[in-house]
C-alpha cells in the first residue's frame, strides 16, 4: 500500500522503486480492465478467451503509458489508485464497445434504429406517471421524431442515430465514414441544434425535457 505521495515519488524515480511501482500499478489496471471486460462479456462474444487476455493486456498498458504522461494532472483531491483505475475503466469501455461493432454495417445499424429510437435513449424511468405527464412525454417523443425525420440532413440523421441512440464508439463511426472526429462533432452539434430549438419553439426547454424521463426524487416530487 502506497501513499499518494509515494505513488508520486516512485513512479517518478530513476532506479528499482519506478519499476517495482510500475509493475504493482500495471497489475491493479489489469484487474480492473478484467473486471470492466467481466461485465461486458456480450461485447465480447466474438473473442477467445486468450485474445480476451491480450486485449486485456494491450488496454492495461495503454492506460499505464496514459497515467505516466499525465502525472502532473493528478491533484490528490482523491486517491492516487482511484484516479488511476478511471483510465483503466473508459479504455475498458471504449475497447469493449469497439469489438461490439466491429464486423457490423453501420449502415444497417443506422437504417434499423429508426422504429426504436426511444426505446433505446428517452426511457420513461419514473413510476406511475400522471396522465398530463404522459401525454407531455409523447408531445417530446413526436417532436423530436419529427426533427429527426425531416430537418436533419442524411448525414447529421446517420451520425446521430449511431452515436447517441446506438453507442457506436466515435472513432469506429470516423473510421468506417471516412471522416474526422470534427466532422462528426459538427453533424451532432447541428442535430442537436435543431432538436433543441425545435423543442423550444414547442414551449418545452432542456432541462424540462429530462426531467419528463427522470426517476421521481423524491415522494413530493422536489428536493
Amino acid at each position: 500500500m502506497r501513499t499518494n505521495e509515494e505513488w508520486l515519488t516512485e513512479l517518478r524515480a530513476d532506479d528499482a522503486r519506478q519499476e517495482a511501482a510500475i509493475a504493482d500499478l500495471r497489475n491493479l489496471l489489469l484487474r480492473t480492465v478484467l473486471l470492466i471486460f467481466s461485465r461486458n462479456l456480450g461485447d465480447l462474444s466474438r473473442l477467445a478467451h486468450v485474445e480476451i487476455q491480450q486485449l486485456a493486456e494491450d488496454c492495461a498498458q495503454e492506460s499505464l503509458i496514459a497515467i505516466l504522461d499525465h502525472l502532473d494532472d493528478f491533484r490528490g483531491d482523491s486517491k492516487f489508485t482511484t484516479w488511476a483505475y478511471k483510465f483503466a475503466v473508459n479504455k475498458a469501455l471504449t475497447t469493449a464497445r469497439r469489438e461490439r461493432w466491429k464486423g457490423i454495417s453501420l449502415d444497417h445499424v443506422s437504417r434499423s434504429a429508426d422504429g426504436d429510437l426511444f426505446d433505446r435513449e428517452l426511457q420513461d424511468k419514473s413510476s406511475g406517471s400522471a396522465p398530463d405527464r404522459s401525454v407531455m412525454q409523447d408531445d417530446v417523443y413526436n417532436i423530436i421524431q419529427q426533427v429527426i425525420e425531416h430537418d436533419l440532413t442524411d448525414k447529421q440523421r446517420q451520425v446521430l442515430i449511431l452515436v447517441v441512440f446506438n453507442g457506436v464508439p466515435m472513432d469506429e463511426v470516423v473510421q468506417r465514414l471516412g471522416t474526422n472526429r470534427n466532422a462528426i462533432y459538427k453533424m451532432l452539434h447541428d442535430a442537436r441544434r435543431k432538436i433543441k430549438s425545435s423543442l423550444q419553439a414547442h414551449g418545452f426547454e432542456v432541462d424540462e425535457t429530462l426531467d419528463l424521463f427522470s426517476a421521481p426524487r423524491g415522494d413530493s416530487g422536489i428536493e
